[in-house]
């Protein structure tokens, strides 16, 4: 059908008439007069207006082309709901939808209402005023804090002049049928009006910010100066660093004899010289040089044992008179 209506209007640009320059509306209908598919005359024509031509040919107060051009609206007829997601959120500069709460329930409002009208069959021209009216009603809470009576007044003066043929005062709707306008009505008291109190506490709240952060510690490798390694590209094995590059290793030290202190120096007795020593030392002289030697160790240590005997014995006089009178 659409490659009959190219062929037509190629036609008319080259044909030999001389009666003025064809225009779009005229092309379609020329078609519509011999096409028997069904087509209606608005139809073919939105689908050939530029946004500019759109906008000059709608009504005075009409509601259409206000938020989407034709040309968005049939940019996202073409798309899937995800794909329509996106793309909203970029036609309605919701540039902070994935964090911002308030921008992300603006923007599955106006997902929804817009699938909804794709649902419903609507004309583009229909689509388009329906979501100029779901911004209105929503712009209402946000900006002028409206209340619902005054909402409900709101949308129901856009809906005058539906279903009259040439309505002297409109609303900016009255390209709805009396049918569609009751689908409308009923879509947004459910979507909107249901949930009124709602939507006016996510306008007038601020949304807490959660700040979430991560603190990292990152080592830099160190420049390859000495005394720092070399970089990674400039090593080489083991083996070779050892036996070319590895400077030899240092001799053990020798163990340095300890000096004496100064002012007395270790004498170091021969045996001859101790027999010498010993020569003029009778028997019980020597007996009582050792006798007082071991006393004098043994008397230190014989104290340190008598304090730990006296100690442990007041320890366990302590211990009965407890248990004596635990036991009264």
């Amino acid at each position: 059908m659409w490659c009959s209506l190219r062929n037509h209007k190629m036609a008319t640009k080259t044909s030999g008439h001389h009666g003025g320059k064809k225009t779009k509306t005229n092309i379609a209908a020329a078609f519509l007069s011999r096409s028997k598919t069904g087509v209606t005359y608005n139809d073919v024509v939105e689908k050939l207006l530029t946004d500019e031509e759109a906008i000059a040919n709608e009504k005075e107060g009409s509601l259409a082309w206000k938020v989407l051009h034709i040309s968005q609206v049939r940019t996202l007829l073409e798309l899937n709901v995800d794909q329509v997601h996106l793309k909203m959120a970029d036609l309605l500069n919701l540039k902070d939808h994935a964090v911002n709460l308030q921008e992300a329930a603006v923007l599955d409002y106006y997902v929804a209402g817009f699938w909804w009208a794709k649902e419903q069959s609507f004309t583009l021209q229909q689509i388009s005023g329906f979501i100029t009216a779901l911004s209105t009603l929503l712009d209402n809470i946000r900006e002028k804090q409206m209340s619902l009576v005054d909402n409900l007044k709101e949308l129901k003066r856009m809906l005058v002049g539906i279903g009259q043929e040439t309505p002297e005062v409109t609303g900016g709707l009255d390209f709805f049928s009396t049918d569609q306008a009751k689908l409308l009505t009923d879509y947004i008291t459910k979507s909107l009006f249901q949930h009124y109190k709602l939507y006016q506490y996510m306008f007038t709240l601020e949304q807490d910010e959660m700040v979430i952060g991560t603190e990292l510690s990152i080592e830099v490798a160190p420049p390859a100066d000495i005394p720092f390694p070399p970089p990674l590209d400039e090593g080489m094995k083991e083996a070779v660093y050892l036996e070319h590059v590895a400077p030899p290793p240092p001799p053990p030290d020798k163990e340095e004899e300890k000096e004496a202190p100064s002012g007395e120096e270790e004498k170091v007795f021969t045996d001859e010289e101790v027999e010498d020593i010993l020569e003029g030392v009778t028997t019980d002289e020597l007996k009582e040089v050792i006798s007082s030697v071991v006393n004098e160790m043994l008397g230190s240590l014989s104290a340190d044992v008598g304090a730990k005997l006296k100690e442990r014995e007041a320890q366990y006089l302590a211990k009965i008179s407890k248990m004596q009178k635990i036991a009264e």
